[in-house]
Protein backbone atom coordinates (compact mmCIF):
# COMPACT_ATOMS: atom_id res chain seq x y z
CA UNK A 1 0.00 0.00 0.00
CA UNK A 2 1.33 3.49 -0.84
CA UNK A 3 0.73 6.68 1.11
CA UNK A 4 1.43 10.14 -0.30
CA UNK A 5 1.13 13.26 1.85
CA UNK A 6 -0.08 11.36 4.96
CA UNK A 7 1.29 11.06 8.53
CA UNK A 8 2.66 7.54 9.03
CA UNK A 9 2.32 6.19 12.57
CA UNK A 10 4.21 2.93 12.10
CA UNK A 11 7.88 3.37 12.93
CA UNK A 12 8.99 6.96 12.67
CA UNK A 13 9.92 9.62 10.14
CA UNK A 14 12.67 12.19 10.68
CA UNK A 15 13.19 15.24 8.49
CA UNK A 16 16.32 17.31 7.69
CA UNK A 17 19.12 15.23 9.02
CA UNK A 18 17.36 13.39 11.89
CA UNK A 19 18.63 9.93 12.78
CA UNK A 20 16.74 6.71 12.04
CA UNK A 21 16.99 3.13 10.99
CA UNK A 22 17.05 3.88 7.27
CA UNK A 23 17.49 6.86 4.98
CA UNK A 24 17.01 7.88 1.34
CA UNK A 25 18.01 11.04 -0.47
CA UNK A 26 15.62 13.01 -2.72
CA UNK A 27 18.59 14.11 -4.80
CA UNK A 28 18.55 17.64 -3.32
CA UNK A 29 19.77 19.17 -0.12
CA UNK A 30 17.02 17.71 2.10
CA UNK A 31 17.28 14.29 3.73
CA UNK A 32 14.18 12.14 4.44
CA UNK A 33 14.48 9.26 6.92
CA UNK A 34 11.92 6.55 7.60
CA UNK A 35 11.63 4.06 10.42
CA UNK A 36 11.70 0.28 10.37
CA UNK A 37 9.17 -1.32 8.01
CA UNK A 38 8.81 1.83 5.90
CA UNK A 39 10.24 2.50 2.46
CA UNK A 40 10.67 5.88 0.79
CA UNK A 41 10.24 6.05 -3.01
CA UNK A 42 10.63 9.67 -4.13
CA UNK A 43 7.86 11.39 -2.21
CA UNK A 44 5.87 8.17 -1.55
CA UNK A 45 6.11 6.29 1.76
CA UNK A 46 5.34 2.56 1.59
CA UNK A 47 4.57 0.17 4.43
CA UNK A 48 6.41 -3.13 4.21
CA UNK A 49 4.52 -5.93 5.92
CA UNK A 50 4.69 -9.71 6.04
CA UNK A 51 6.96 -12.27 7.70
CA UNK A 52 10.66 -11.72 8.17
CA UNK A 53 13.06 -9.03 9.23
CA UNK A 54 12.63 -5.44 8.04
CA UNK A 55 8.83 -5.59 8.07
CA UNK A 56 6.69 -3.17 9.99
CA UNK A 57 3.96 -5.70 10.71
CA UNK A 58 4.38 -9.45 10.89
CA UNK A 59 1.87 -11.62 9.04
CA UNK A 60 0.40 -12.77 12.34
CA UNK A 61 0.13 -9.28 13.84
CA UNK A 62 -3.29 -8.96 15.52
CA UNK A 63 -3.68 -5.49 14.09
CA UNK A 64 -4.18 -6.99 10.63
CA UNK A 65 -6.98 -9.31 11.71
CA UNK A 66 -8.54 -6.63 13.88
CA UNK A 67 -9.15 -4.42 10.86
CA UNK A 68 -12.32 -6.32 9.95
CA UNK A 69 -14.05 -3.24 8.53
CA UNK A 70 -11.22 -2.34 6.18
CA UNK A 71 -10.17 -3.72 2.82
CA UNK A 72 -7.40 -6.26 3.49
CA UNK A 73 -4.91 -8.13 1.41
CA UNK A 74 -6.07 -11.61 0.47
CA UNK A 75 -8.60 -13.56 -1.61
CA UNK A 76 -11.29 -14.27 1.01
CA UNK A 77 -14.34 -11.97 0.55
CA UNK A 78 -14.52 -9.42 3.37
CA UNK A 79 -17.25 -7.20 4.70
CA UNK A 80 -15.88 -3.78 3.90
CA UNK A 81 -16.68 -0.49 2.24
CA UNK A 82 -14.55 1.86 0.22
CA UNK A 83 -14.90 5.14 -1.67
CA UNK A 84 -12.79 6.35 -4.58
CA UNK A 85 -12.64 10.00 -5.61
CA UNK A 86 -9.85 9.62 -8.13
CA UNK A 87 -8.93 6.70 -10.35
CA UNK A 88 -8.33 3.07 -9.51
CA UNK A 89 -7.16 -0.16 -11.06
CA UNK A 90 -8.15 -3.80 -10.60
CA UNK A 91 -5.77 -6.37 -12.01
CA UNK A 92 -7.68 -9.42 -10.84
CA UNK A 93 -11.39 -10.27 -10.83
CA UNK A 94 -13.89 -7.97 -9.15
CA UNK A 95 -16.94 -9.85 -7.86
CA UNK A 96 -20.05 -8.87 -5.91
CA UNK A 97 -22.47 -11.13 -4.05
CA UNK A 98 -25.41 -8.77 -4.52
CA UNK A 99 -25.10 -5.91 -6.98
CA UNK A 100 -22.73 -3.36 -8.40
CA UNK A 101 -24.51 -0.02 -8.26
CA UNK A 102 -23.27 2.98 -10.23
CA UNK A 103 -24.86 6.21 -9.03
CA UNK A 104 -23.83 9.19 -11.15
CA UNK A 105 -24.92 12.81 -11.28
CA UNK A 106 -24.18 13.78 -14.88
CA UNK A 107 -26.08 15.87 -17.41
CA UNK A 108 -27.79 13.95 -20.18
CA UNK A 109 -27.02 16.72 -22.67
CA UNK A 110 -24.36 16.56 -23.81
CA UNK A 111 -24.17 12.85 -23.04
CA UNK A 112 -20.98 11.67 -21.37
CA UNK A 113 -19.82 8.08 -20.71
CA UNK A 114 -20.76 6.65 -17.32
CA UNK A 115 -19.42 3.14 -17.78
CA UNK A 116 -16.57 2.18 -20.10
CA UNK A 117 -15.14 -1.28 -20.70
CA UNK A 118 -11.90 -1.28 -22.66
CA UNK A 119 -9.51 -3.91 -23.95
CA UNK A 120 -5.88 -2.85 -24.32
CA UNK A 121 -4.49 -6.25 -25.28
CA UNK A 122 -1.91 -6.29 -28.08
CA UNK A 123 0.04 -8.81 -30.07
CA UNK A 124 0.31 -10.45 -33.46
CA UNK A 125 -2.83 -12.52 -32.93
CA UNK A 126 -4.85 -9.71 -31.38
CA UNK A 127 -6.81 -6.87 -32.99
CA UNK A 128 -5.09 -3.52 -33.32
CA UNK A 129 -6.91 -1.89 -30.42
CA UNK A 130 -5.89 1.40 -28.88
CA UNK A 131 -8.02 1.97 -25.79
CA UNK A 132 -10.84 0.30 -27.73
CA UNK A 133 -14.21 0.79 -26.05
CA UNK A 134 -15.93 -2.60 -26.11
CA UNK A 135 -18.84 -1.40 -23.98
CA UNK A 136 -20.05 2.12 -23.27
CA UNK A 137 -23.06 3.38 -21.32
CA UNK A 138 -23.56 7.14 -21.36
CA UNK A 139 -25.49 9.58 -19.19
CA UNK A 140 -28.43 9.74 -21.63
CA UNK A 141 -28.93 5.97 -21.64
CA UNK A 142 -27.03 5.44 -24.89
CA UNK A 143 -25.50 2.00 -25.21
CA UNK A 144 -22.61 0.99 -27.45
CA UNK A 145 -21.15 -2.49 -27.83
CA UNK A 146 -18.31 -2.92 -30.28
CA UNK A 147 -16.01 -5.63 -31.58
CA UNK A 148 -13.65 -6.62 -34.35
CA UNK A 149 -14.62 -8.77 -37.33
CA UNK A 150 -13.04 -12.20 -37.18
CA UNK A 151 -12.24 -12.11 -33.44
CA UNK A 152 -14.10 -13.74 -30.59
CA UNK A 153 -16.25 -16.83 -30.11
CA UNK A 154 -20.00 -17.20 -29.99
CA UNK A 155 -21.19 -16.11 -26.51
CA UNK A 156 -23.87 -18.84 -26.31
CA UNK A 157 -24.96 -21.91 -28.26
CA UNK A 158 -27.86 -24.31 -28.03
CA UNK A 159 -31.33 -23.84 -26.64
CA UNK A 160 -32.41 -20.80 -24.66
CA UNK A 161 -33.43 -17.15 -24.57
CA UNK A 162 -30.78 -14.53 -25.22
CA UNK A 163 -29.77 -11.05 -26.34
CA UNK A 164 -26.52 -11.74 -28.17
CA UNK A 165 -23.94 -9.72 -30.09
CA UNK A 166 -21.40 -11.81 -32.02
CA UNK A 167 -18.61 -9.43 -33.11
CA UNK A 168 -16.72 -12.18 -34.94
CA UNK A 169 -19.40 -11.98 -37.65
CA UNK A 170 -20.93 -8.61 -36.75
CA UNK A 171 -24.18 -10.49 -36.14
CA UNK A 172 -26.99 -9.81 -33.65
CA UNK A 173 -29.56 -12.16 -32.12
CA UNK A 174 -32.47 -11.58 -29.76
CA UNK A 175 -35.20 -13.98 -28.64
CA UNK A 176 -35.35 -17.77 -28.42
CA UNK A 177 -33.44 -20.40 -30.36
CA UNK A 178 -32.39 -24.04 -30.28
CA UNK A 179 -29.68 -24.64 -32.89
CA UNK A 180 -30.69 -21.80 -35.23
CA UNK A 181 -28.22 -19.43 -33.58
CA UNK A 182 -25.24 -21.75 -33.39
CA UNK A 183 -22.08 -20.73 -35.21
CA UNK A 184 -22.81 -22.66 -38.43
CA UNK A 185 -26.19 -20.94 -38.80
CA UNK A 186 -25.02 -17.35 -38.33
CA UNK A 187 -24.20 -15.27 -41.40
CA UNK A 188 -21.85 -12.32 -41.44
CA UNK A 189 -23.63 -8.99 -40.81
CA UNK A 190 -26.89 -10.86 -40.16
CA UNK A 191 -29.80 -10.22 -37.78
CA UNK A 192 -32.30 -12.67 -36.32
CA UNK A 193 -34.98 -12.07 -33.72
CA UNK A 194 -38.08 -13.73 -32.35
CA UNK A 195 -38.57 -17.47 -31.97
CA UNK A 196 -36.53 -20.13 -33.80
CA UNK A 197 -35.56 -17.76 -36.61
CA UNK A 198 -32.62 -18.36 -38.93
CA UNK A 199 -30.37 -15.83 -40.72
CA UNK A 200 -27.56 -17.98 -42.07
CA UNK A 201 -26.35 -16.00 -45.07
CA UNK A 202 -24.42 -12.80 -45.61
CA UNK A 203 -26.42 -9.70 -44.61
CA UNK A 204 -29.57 -11.79 -44.11
CA UNK A 205 -32.46 -10.68 -41.87
CA UNK A 206 -35.06 -12.82 -40.11
CA UNK A 207 -37.69 -11.82 -37.58
CA UNK A 208 -40.84 -13.54 -36.36
CA UNK A 209 -41.57 -17.19 -35.62
CA UNK A 210 -39.64 -19.94 -37.43
CA UNK A 211 -38.69 -17.54 -40.22
CA UNK A 212 -35.67 -18.53 -42.33
CA UNK A 213 -33.47 -16.17 -44.35
CA UNK A 214 -30.96 -18.46 -46.08
CA UNK A 215 -30.09 -16.31 -49.09
CA UNK A 216 -27.53 -13.53 -49.15
CA UNK A 217 -29.18 -10.17 -48.43
CA UNK A 218 -32.49 -12.01 -48.01
CA UNK A 219 -35.18 -10.85 -45.57
CA UNK A 220 -37.83 -12.96 -43.85
CA UNK A 221 -40.68 -11.62 -41.70
CA UNK A 222 -43.66 -13.44 -40.25
CA UNK A 223 -44.41 -17.08 -39.43
CA UNK A 224 -42.93 -20.20 -41.03
CA UNK A 225 -41.66 -18.33 -44.09
CA UNK A 226 -38.49 -18.99 -46.10
CA UNK A 227 -36.37 -16.54 -48.09
CA UNK A 228 -33.73 -18.75 -49.72
CA UNK A 229 -33.05 -16.72 -52.85
CA UNK A 230 -30.38 -14.03 -52.99
CA UNK A 231 -31.96 -10.64 -52.20
CA UNK A 232 -35.32 -12.39 -51.75
CA UNK A 233 -38.07 -10.99 -49.51
CA UNK A 234 -40.93 -12.85 -47.82
CA UNK A 235 -43.55 -11.86 -45.29
CA UNK A 236 -46.81 -13.29 -44.05
CA UNK A 237 -47.14 -16.99 -43.25
CA UNK A 238 -46.07 -20.28 -44.84
CA UNK A 239 -44.69 -18.53 -47.94
CA UNK A 240 -41.45 -19.03 -49.86
CA UNK A 241 -39.29 -16.68 -51.92
CA UNK A 242 -36.61 -18.83 -53.52
CA UNK A 243 -35.84 -16.96 -56.72
CA UNK A 244 -33.20 -14.27 -57.09
CA UNK A 245 -34.71 -10.92 -56.03
CA UNK A 246 -38.11 -12.60 -55.67
CA UNK A 247 -40.95 -11.44 -53.41
CA UNK A 248 -43.65 -13.46 -51.65
CA UNK A 249 -46.25 -11.82 -49.43
CA UNK A 250 -49.38 -13.25 -47.81
CA UNK A 251 -50.35 -16.85 -47.05
CA UNK A 252 -48.87 -19.91 -48.73
CA UNK A 253 -47.42 -18.01 -51.67
CA UNK A 254 -44.43 -19.15 -53.73
CA UNK A 255 -42.12 -16.95 -55.79
CA UNK A 256 -39.51 -19.23 -57.35
CA UNK A 257 -38.58 -17.36 -60.51
CA UNK A 258 -35.97 -14.65 -60.81
CA UNK A 259 -37.62 -11.34 -60.04
CA UNK A 260 -40.93 -13.15 -59.51
CA UNK A 261 -43.70 -11.70 -57.31
CA UNK A 262 -46.46 -13.69 -55.57
CA UNK A 263 -48.85 -11.79 -53.32
CA UNK A 264 -52.16 -12.72 -51.74
CA UNK A 265 -53.50 -16.19 -50.95
CA UNK A 266 -52.01 -19.40 -52.38
CA UNK A 267 -50.46 -17.81 -55.45
CA UNK A 268 -47.53 -19.21 -57.43
CA UNK A 269 -45.08 -17.17 -59.52
CA UNK A 270 -42.90 -19.98 -60.84
CA UNK A 271 -41.32 -18.31 -63.86
CA UNK A 272 -38.73 -15.56 -64.25
CA UNK A 273 -40.16 -12.04 -64.03
CA UNK A 274 -43.69 -13.35 -63.52
CA UNK A 275 -46.32 -11.88 -61.22
CA UNK A 276 -49.22 -13.69 -59.56
CA UNK A 277 -51.69 -11.74 -57.43
CA UNK A 278 -55.00 -12.32 -55.73
CA UNK A 279 -56.31 -15.79 -54.85
CA UNK A 280 -55.00 -19.05 -56.31
CA UNK A 281 -53.36 -17.43 -59.33
CA UNK A 282 -50.39 -19.02 -61.08
CA UNK A 283 -47.89 -18.09 -63.76
CA UNK A 284 -48.03 -21.58 -65.24
CA UNK A 285 -44.28 -21.52 -65.80
CA UNK A 286 -44.56 -18.73 -68.41
CA UNK A 287 -41.82 -16.07 -68.07
CA UNK A 288 -42.80 -12.42 -68.02
CA UNK A 289 -46.47 -13.20 -67.41
CA UNK A 290 -48.90 -11.34 -65.15
CA UNK A 291 -52.05 -12.77 -63.63
CA UNK A 292 -54.62 -11.54 -61.15
CA UNK A 293 -57.43 -13.74 -59.85
CA UNK A 294 -60.51 -12.90 -57.79
CA UNK A 295 -62.18 -15.04 -55.11
CA UNK A 296 -65.19 -16.09 -57.20
CA UNK A 297 -64.09 -19.73 -57.15
CA UNK A 298 -61.52 -21.79 -55.28
CA UNK A 299 -60.02 -23.37 -58.39
CA UNK A 300 -56.64 -22.16 -59.59
CA UNK A 301 -56.18 -20.12 -62.76
CA UNK A 302 -52.90 -19.79 -64.68
CA UNK A 303 -51.40 -17.88 -67.58
CA UNK A 304 -51.50 -19.55 -70.98
CA UNK A 305 -48.56 -17.82 -72.68
CA UNK A 306 -45.32 -16.00 -71.94
CA UNK A 307 -45.46 -12.23 -71.47
CA UNK A 308 -49.23 -12.44 -71.07
CA UNK A 309 -51.46 -10.14 -69.00
CA UNK A 310 -54.40 -12.06 -67.61
CA UNK A 311 -57.19 -11.08 -65.20
CA UNK A 312 -60.02 -13.10 -63.73
CA UNK A 313 -62.56 -10.55 -62.47
CA UNK A 314 -66.05 -11.97 -62.36
CA UNK A 315 -67.35 -8.66 -61.06
CA UNK A 316 -66.10 -6.80 -64.14
CA UNK A 317 -63.13 -4.61 -64.98
CA UNK A 318 -63.03 -0.84 -64.62
CA UNK A 319 -60.27 1.29 -66.11
CA UNK A 320 -60.16 4.98 -65.27
CA UNK A 321 -57.99 7.75 -66.71
CA UNK A 322 -59.04 10.60 -64.40
CA UNK A 323 -58.38 11.14 -60.71
CA UNK A 324 -62.08 11.56 -59.92
CA UNK A 325 -62.88 8.38 -61.90
CA UNK A 326 -64.97 10.42 -64.31
CA UNK A 327 -63.66 8.95 -67.55
CA UNK A 328 -62.61 5.49 -68.57
CA UNK A 329 -63.87 2.16 -69.86
CA UNK A 330 -65.68 -0.76 -68.25
CA UNK A 331 -65.82 -4.43 -69.11
CA UNK A 332 -68.99 -5.37 -67.21
CA UNK A 333 -69.42 -8.68 -65.40
CA UNK A 334 -70.09 -11.51 -67.82
CA UNK A 335 -69.61 -9.22 -70.82
CA UNK A 336 -67.16 -9.26 -73.70
CA UNK A 337 -67.73 -5.64 -74.75
CA UNK A 338 -66.05 -2.51 -73.45
CA UNK A 339 -68.29 0.37 -72.39
CA UNK A 340 -66.48 3.71 -72.35
CA UNK A 341 -67.50 7.07 -70.92
CA UNK A 342 -69.76 9.10 -73.24
CA UNK A 343 -71.84 11.09 -70.75
CA UNK A 344 -72.83 14.54 -72.00
CA UNK A 345 -71.86 15.94 -68.61
CA UNK A 346 -68.25 14.97 -69.30
CA UNK A 347 -68.11 16.76 -72.68
CA UNK A 348 -67.91 20.33 -73.95
CA UNK A 349 -67.29 22.45 -77.06
CA UNK A 350 -69.92 20.71 -79.19
CA UNK A 351 -69.82 21.48 -82.94
CA UNK A 352 -72.04 20.46 -85.86
CA UNK A 353 -70.55 18.12 -88.41
CA UNK A 354 -71.21 18.26 -92.17
CA UNK A 355 -72.28 14.74 -92.95
CA UNK A 356 -71.80 15.09 -96.72
CA UNK A 357 -68.23 16.31 -96.17
CA UNK A 358 -67.51 13.41 -93.84
CA UNK A 359 -69.10 10.98 -96.28
CA UNK A 360 -66.97 12.34 -99.07
CA UNK A 361 -63.79 11.91 -96.97
CA UNK A 362 -64.79 8.40 -96.00
CA UNK A 363 -65.43 7.58 -99.65
CA UNK A 364 -62.01 8.95 -100.59
CA UNK A 365 -60.09 7.25 -97.77
CA UNK A 366 -58.14 4.09 -98.63
CA UNK A 367 -59.54 1.09 -96.78
CA UNK A 368 -57.59 -2.10 -97.20
CA UNK A 369 -57.11 -5.52 -95.72
CA UNK A 370 -53.87 -5.92 -93.75
CA UNK A 371 -52.18 -7.65 -90.77
CA UNK A 372 -49.92 -6.50 -87.94
CA UNK A 373 -46.23 -7.34 -88.42
CA UNK A 374 -45.96 -8.89 -84.94
CA UNK A 375 -49.21 -10.82 -85.22
CA UNK A 376 -49.49 -14.48 -86.10
CA UNK A 377 -49.64 -15.43 -89.76
CA UNK A 378 -53.13 -15.87 -91.12
CA UNK A 379 -54.71 -13.17 -88.94
CA UNK A 380 -56.01 -10.22 -91.00
CA UNK A 381 -57.93 -7.00 -90.44
CA UNK A 382 -59.76 -4.38 -92.52
CA UNK A 383 -59.62 -0.65 -92.00
CA UNK A 384 -57.78 2.62 -92.64
CA UNK A 385 -54.35 3.51 -91.31
CA UNK A 386 -53.97 6.13 -88.58
CA UNK A 387 -52.08 8.59 -90.79
CA UNK A 388 -54.90 8.78 -93.37
CA UNK A 389 -57.57 8.99 -90.68
CA UNK A 390 -55.78 11.78 -88.83
CA UNK A 391 -55.14 13.74 -92.04
CA UNK A 392 -58.77 13.46 -93.10
CA UNK A 393 -60.53 14.22 -89.82
CA UNK A 394 -57.93 15.60 -87.38
CA UNK A 395 -59.32 13.41 -84.62
CA UNK A 396 -57.54 11.56 -81.81
CA UNK A 397 -54.27 12.16 -80.00
CA UNK A 398 -51.76 11.35 -82.74
CA UNK A 399 -51.28 9.85 -86.19
CA UNK A 400 -50.18 6.47 -84.88
CA UNK A 401 -53.49 5.27 -83.49
CA UNK A 402 -57.23 5.52 -84.12
CA UNK A 403 -59.59 5.97 -81.21
CA UNK A 404 -62.49 3.52 -81.32
CA UNK A 405 -64.89 6.29 -80.31
CA UNK A 406 -63.57 8.50 -83.13
CA UNK A 407 -63.90 5.96 -85.91
CA UNK A 408 -67.32 4.96 -84.59
CA UNK A 409 -68.34 8.62 -84.64
CA UNK A 410 -67.10 9.12 -88.19
CA UNK A 411 -68.98 6.03 -89.31
CA UNK A 412 -72.10 7.29 -87.53
CA UNK A 413 -71.96 10.67 -89.31
CA UNK A 414 -71.38 8.96 -92.65
CA UNK A 415 -74.29 6.63 -92.04
CA UNK A 416 -76.53 9.56 -91.17
CA UNK A 417 -75.52 11.28 -94.41
CA UNK A 418 -76.31 8.12 -96.33
CA UNK A 419 -79.61 7.89 -94.50
CA UNK A 420 -80.54 11.40 -95.59
CA UNK A 421 -79.53 10.58 -99.11
CA UNK A 422 -81.65 7.47 -98.95
CA UNK A 423 -84.63 9.46 -97.71
CA UNK A 424 -84.20 11.95 -100.51
CA UNK A 425 -83.81 9.14 -103.01
CA UNK A 426 -86.90 7.45 -101.67
CA UNK A 427 -88.85 10.69 -101.98
CA UNK A 428 -87.69 11.12 -105.56
CA UNK A 429 -88.50 7.53 -106.28
CA UNK A 430 -92.04 8.16 -105.01
CA UNK A 431 -92.37 11.16 -107.31
CA UNK A 432 -91.13 9.09 -110.19
CA UNK A 433 -93.61 6.37 -109.32
CA UNK A 434 -96.40 8.96 -109.29
CA UNK A 435 -95.31 10.37 -112.62
CA UNK A 436 -95.11 6.86 -114.00
CA UNK A 437 -98.65 6.17 -112.84
CA UNK A 438 -99.86 9.42 -114.34
CA UNK A 439 -98.05 8.66 -117.57
CA UNK A 440 -99.60 5.21 -117.69
CA UNK A 441 -103.05 6.69 -117.13
CA UNK A 442 -102.45 9.22 -119.88
CA UNK A 443 -101.31 6.46 -122.17
CA UNK A 444 -104.43 4.48 -121.43
CA UNK A 445 -106.61 7.55 -122.02
CA UNK A 446 -104.82 8.20 -125.30
CA UNK A 447 -105.32 4.60 -126.29
CA UNK A 448 -109.05 4.85 -125.62
CA UNK A 449 -109.27 8.07 -127.57
CA UNK A 450 -107.45 6.55 -130.54
CA UNK A 451 -109.76 3.54 -130.40
CA UNK A 452 -112.83 5.79 -130.47
CA UNK A 453 -111.49 7.76 -133.43
CA UNK A 454 -110.75 4.59 -135.33
CA UNK A 455 -114.25 3.27 -134.61
CA UNK A 456 -115.89 6.45 -135.87
CA UNK A 457 -113.82 6.46 -139.00
CA UNK A 458 -114.80 2.87 -139.67
CA UNK A 459 -118.53 3.72 -139.66
CA UNK A 460 -118.16 6.30 -142.37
Amino acid sequence: MSVRGLVVTLGWVAVAGGSGCGSDSDGGGSQWQVGTGLKLDGEAVSVVYGNGPGTAVEGNDPRLTAASTAIQNGETPQAASFAVTGTGQVQGRLTANKEVFLDATTNATPATPLLLVRNTASGDTQPSWDQFRLFTLDSAGGLLVRGELGFGTLPMTGKGLRLMWHPNKAAFRVGNAETQWDEANIGFYSFAGGNLTLASALASFAYGDQCEAAGSAAACLGVSNKASGTAAFVTGASSTASGFASTAMGFTNTASGQGAVAMGYRNVADADYSTALGQRAGSGGFPGSFIWADRAVTSAVTNTASNQFMVRASGGVRLRTQSDLGTGCDLPAGSGTWSCTSDRATKEDFRRVDGEEVLAKVAAMPVESWRYKAEADGVRHVGPVAQDFRAAFGLGTDDKSIGLLDIDGVNMVAIQALARRTQELNAKSAEVDTLKAQMAEMQRSLARLEAAVHARDAKR
